[in-house]
């Protein structure tokens, strides 16, 4: 009789302990945000590329104690809208993009934001965020973060990397973030469009992606760009923005070599 009652215990342990892992499949990481992880496939996730419908996910929402101040801006620095569509060549593609950078970085050398994060070239956006407590607060925007144009006009944007703020007790800071477009055939960000906080993305793809960088340096705040704008950083912005695209806008998903490019990224 004691046999058949341990026996008993050790079965429904174990299928306790099954139930959990089969349960926590979609947060063996810390980019799903414990939610329950999409199979779309590539130009099929909704609100991103071309798909008609609302972002899925999980509502995003900051930390308890920060709060945002007025709206959410493109930042009021940035230098122009720019679409990909818009350009007819490769080779004016490539002469466009190289006379934005050199207008940022002037623009970055004289910034007035008191945080530049994320990474990302065609969605840059201005956020006052508000510190009301009497304490000092250090929390992180997550990966898979989408920010949403509130026309439809612009691209939403995409945070394929988390990053850290610290503001100080009682103050309000601007955060210039920089994010992936989602949505290629629309146009980049404007100081005169407003954003909203939406969803961390349930997309099980972009999701893959961000995990594949999670340890990777691809963030503006890890390279000096204002130094050396031209290389770097803003070769890698250029290929990452091309895979998310692939993920966004095309039914063609990631290639081999553009998986061993990710691989091959350096390391933080």
């Amino acid at each position: 009789m004691k046999k058949r009652s341990i026996l008993t215990s050790l079965v429904l342990l174990c299928s306790i302990c099954f139930f959990q892992i089969s349960c926590s499949k979609d947060s063996n990481d810390d980019t799903s945000y414990n939610q329950e992880l999409k199979d779309y496939t590539p130009g099929e996730i909704p609100g991103l590329g071309q798909k008609e419908g609302e972002l899925t996910g999980i509502k995003y929402t900051l930390p308890e104690g920060i709060s945002q101040e007025g709206e959410i801006t493109g930042f009021s620095g940035y230098y122009g809208n720019f679409s990909k569509v818009n350009t007819e060549t490769q080779q004016g593609f490539k002469a466009s993009i190289s006379k934005k950078r050199a207008a940022l970085k002037a623009d970055l050398a004289n910034n007035t934001a008191d945080f530049t994060r994320g990474s990302g070239e065609y969605v840059r956006l201005a956020l006052n965020l508000k510190n009301s407590t009497s304490s000092e607060k250090r929390f992180e925007i997550p990966a898979g973060l989408i920010i949403k144009s509130r026309s439809g006009h612009y691209q939403n944007g995409v945070l394929l990397k988390k990053v850290t703020i610290t503001i100080p007790a009682n103050s309000t800071k601007l955060l210039d973030l920089h994010m992936y477009c989602g949505n290629a055939s629309k146009s980049s960000s404007s100081s005169s469009e407003q954003y909203d906080f939406a969803v961390v993305t349930n997309s099980r793809i972009i999701h893959d992606l961000i995990n594949k960088l999670k340890n990777k340096k691809i963030n503006i705040e890890q390279y000096n760009v204002q130094e050396d704008y031209s290389s770097d950083y803003w070769d890698i912005v250029d290929e990452l923005q091309d895979i998310l695209w692939k993920l966004t806008d095309s039914s063609q998903g990631l290639s081999e070599s553009e998986l061993k490019y990710l691989e091959e990224l350096p390391n933080d």
